[in-house]
């Protein structure tokens, strides 16, 4: 046997195995949709930016208690008669000088509104993190909605396909029973008029599972032109006797709800900031020292004799040592007047509060509609889909009946077709009501903090 090179083997595996591969990663579950969504939305990736601004503001609130520390000089030429800086002296000529220094200042006291403005961006911060859990809550329900209704259509269609199958392959049986003489032309023509009705519907379908992919890809911000399927999981009703109680559901989505938490956290904010508004009528103690000295080729000195003085200006290393200087300053700022502006800050902040406190109010009214609302759609659509798992099973019998009537000739074809017509209307109620069901059994699911799993 000839040797086989292991690099040819590894070339053919992978070259089999690619279409696979290509063809598995095209396939989406709810789970990977919701994850993409997660990483790549726009409005998440915003949002992050929001709430990394929210992490310097609290850095800098941190920051803000330390000493102030900053460096600085000026140099320049001074012409014509001016005082020299170091000398006190006027002097017409052209002279040149330099100051340096180094300063300092903290802030000791300020009616608490360092402590009250780290404390408020906190707030703020950790409101913008329920945020980002909000938003994501939405993004995964209007994902979960919009997968679902993907497998909805795909289910309809299959239920299309079928239906003009069906109404072809009758089509062509009264075809036959026309030739044979055992029907009318009429007979047929009525026929095939619904067949091309089921051909309609079967096209208006394709045409709604087409756009229904298309809104789940917009979602998922994917390229409308890449290959994409959604996985097709079983989606059955479950016993509706074990749902959540909708109160139950209320009360723990109050403990875990983000929207809820990110409006309480905002009356904690407004309480802040009011405190700080307050804090304006308070006198503020600040302490700030400088370090600084100063050159000047006007500050000379004599270098020869008293009878023949000679002046040379002094050294730049002697001048900085000879000319530093220090200060020392407590300053005391005391508000008795600043036109309202303190008394309309503390209105405001107390205006704030108030918007908050009915925010929370408005969060928890919408939460608690959206569950009673859903579990209310659910209960009606699990009494729909029984009375429509009757109404299917009554309409394929007395299809079943009417197609064997029509057979033998016993029963018209407006009769024959009205059965048609109620056995695909049961059946298109059916799915309509399963998909209606489980999509509001998962909300109150989700609102219990078990996620959205199909």
């Amino acid at each position: 046997m000839k040797n086989v090179n292991p690099l040819s083997i590894a070339l053919l595996s992978l070259i089999i195995l690619l279409p696979a591969s290509l063809h598995a990663q095209s396939i989406w579950s709810l789970e990977r949709c919701i994850d993409h969504a997660l990483e790549h939305n726009l409005d998440i990736r915003q949002q992050r930016l929001e709430v990394g601004r929210a992490d310097h503001n609290v850095t800098q609130a941190y920051a803000n208690m330390a000493p102030s520390l900053n460096a600085g000089t000026r140099a320049g030429y001074n012409f014509g008669r001016s005082i020299d800086q170091v000398t006190n002296e006027f002097f017409t000529e052209r002279v040149a000088s330099q100051n340096v220094s180094v300063s300092s200042s903290v802030t000791l006291f300020a009616g608490f509104q360092t402590i009250n403005n780290i404390r408020l961006n906190l707030a703020r911060q950790t409101a913008l993190k329920y945020d980002s859990e909000s938003l994501k809550n939405e993004i995964i329900l209007t994902i979960a909605n919009a997968y679902l209704q993907v497998l909805y259509f795909e289910d309809m269609l299959e239920v299309a396909e079928q239906q003009l199958e069906n109404a072809r392959q009758q089509a062509e049986r009264t075809r036959v029973m026309v030739e044979g003489g055992a029907l009318s032309k009429g007979e047929l023509l009525e026929m095939e008029a619904i067949a091309a009705e089921q051909e309609a519907s079967y096209t208006n379908t394709t045409n709604r599972l087409s756009l229904a992919y298309l809104e789940l890809m917009n979602l998922l911000e994917l390229d409308p032109t890449e290959d994409f399927t959604v996985e097709r999981p079983p989606v059955e009703v479950e016993d509706a006797t074990v749902m959540y109680d909708p109160e139950a559901v209320y009360h723990k989505a109050l403990q875990i709800e983000p929207s809820v938490s990110a409006s309480a956290k905002r009356i904690e904010l407004a309480e802040h900031q009011l405190s700080m508004a307050r804090g304006q009528r308070i006198p503020s103690l600040a302490l700030s020292s400088s370090l600084g000295s100063a050159y000047s080729e006007g500050f000379r000195q004599n270098v020869g004799t008293q009878d023949a003085p000679v002046f040379e200006t002094i050294p730049y290393r002697d001048q900085i040592s000879e000319n530093l200087f220090r200060t020392v300053h407590l300053t005391l700022q005391i508000p008795i007047f600043n036109n309202l502006r303190t008394r309309t800050d503390i209105q405001h902040a107390r205006i704030d509060r108030e918007r908050a406190e009915i925010q929370l109010e408005r969060t928890k009214t919408r939460l608690n509609q959206v569950i009673h609302q859903s579990y209310a759609d659910a209960m009606a659509a699990y009494q729909s889909y029984l009375s429509n798992t009757k109404a299917l099973e009554a309409a394929r019998e007395s299809l079943l009946h009417a197609d064997e009537s029509f057979r033998l000739g016993l029963m018209s074809t407006m009769e024959y077709n009205e059965a048609i017509t109620r056995f695909n209307r049961a059946e298109t109620n059916m799915i309509q009501s399963t998909y209606e069901f489980v999509f509001m059994a998962k909300i109150l699911e989700f609102y219990q903090g078990e996620g959205f799993t199909l």
